[in-house]
């Protein structure tokens, strides 16, 4: 009976130092406001307190957007305590009704572990209003509306202005005609270059500067996924220099077909994502992954002009109609 209540309590004392074992490492985030009630513009300060391990490096928060707030600004990470970490977001709302906050992200991640971890703090539930108007006052202008008296020199002085400037415009519009008739035979415009030789020569340049090397990491990632999303603007006509990465993402399903090329843009853009927004800060191995992968999708992508073969008899396009 003795050793059967020892194993029991050794057995409670297990769970017990697990239990204790795995809050120790839990993060967790809170979020607050000071009211519920804002008008439509009002800037909303939400304060986030983010309670985690001691060792726990917090990376910061990824809130660029907070549909159907606007993210006005971000204020840094404060560290409170041993385990406390705060921040501010300043967001704003242009539209009326009770709208919910969503989730914040925080990231971050825990000693002898490199993956980049997230916990949301709580949604929050607000009140949006427009400015009353009291409807017992009666409607009337701001100021009441002016006449305007030209005099007759005044009057003059406005159509002799109107005339010199269409003097001047039927002068110049001759003198530009006259140029064009002088000048004989066709204007030679040379054709674009290829997107991939663009790419390929802004690449080169980019990795001559070693931004990141001189600890200009941001400025890095910047400069590759611009290089990224101009090539893919100019090779498949997406507006991918204005598009978020999950819009580019889904317009490169319509033309590329390889998964692994996807997959391959999806780390870039992804990754300098967290480096600009998230101030993430990765590896010296992540650094020039980036420039090689980059170097690779443009290279798998490369488009390949095919000439028909002079062998091949053109068929004229009446022929079974």
């Amino acid at each position: 009976m003795r050793k059967k209540f020892q194993s029991v309590l050794l057995a409670a004392i297990s769970v017990f130092l697990l239990y204790g074992t795995s809050r120790a490492q839990e993060v967790t985030a809170r979020a607050r406001v000071n009211s519920t009630d804002y008008l439509i513009g009002d800037w909303i300060t939400v304060h986030i307190e983010i309670t985690h391990p001691e060792a726990a490096a917090i990376r910061g928060l990824a809130a660029d957007s907070l549909d159907p707030f606007q993210v006005v600004h971000h204020f840094p990470l404060e560290r409170k305590g041993e385990t406390t970490t705060t921040t501010e977001l300043v967001v704003a709302m242009y539209d009326s009704g009770t709208v919910i906050l969503p989730p914040v992200s925080v990231l971050y991640s825990l000693p002898d572990d490199t993956t980049l971890q997230i916990a949301a703090t709580n949604q929050l539930i607000l009140n949006v209003h427009r400015v009353p108007i009291d409807t017992a006052l009666a409607i009337k202008d701001v100021k009441p509306p002016l006449s305007i008296a030209f005099t007759f020199a005044e009057i003059a002085l406005i159509v002799g202005g109107v005339l010199l400037i269409a003097g001047l415009v039927f002068l110049f519009y001759r003198y530009w005609k006259k140029r064009q008739q002088k000048k004989t035979g066709d204007v030679y415009v040379p054709p674009p270059r290829p997107a991939h030789i663009v790419a390929l020569e802004e690449l080169a340049i980019l990795k001559e500067k070693k931004l990141w090397q001189q600890g200009r990491i941001k400025e890095y990632y910047s400069g590759v996924t611009e290089i990224l999303r101009r090539y893919f603007e100019n090779r498949y006509g997406i507006m991918a220099l204005e598009q978020t990465t999950d819009e580019i993402m889904n317009d490169l399903r319509k033309h590329i077909l390889a998964s692994e090329v996807r997959k391959e843009t999806e780390i870039v853009l992804q990754r300098a994502d967290l480096v600009k927004f998230a101030k993430f800060q990765p590896g010296i191995p992540e650094h020039e992954e980036m420039l090689n992968v980059t170097y690779d999708i443009v290279d798998k992508t490369i488009l390949v002009e095919t000439k028909p073969s002079k062998s091949v008899e053109q068929v004229p396009e009446n022929v079974g109609a």
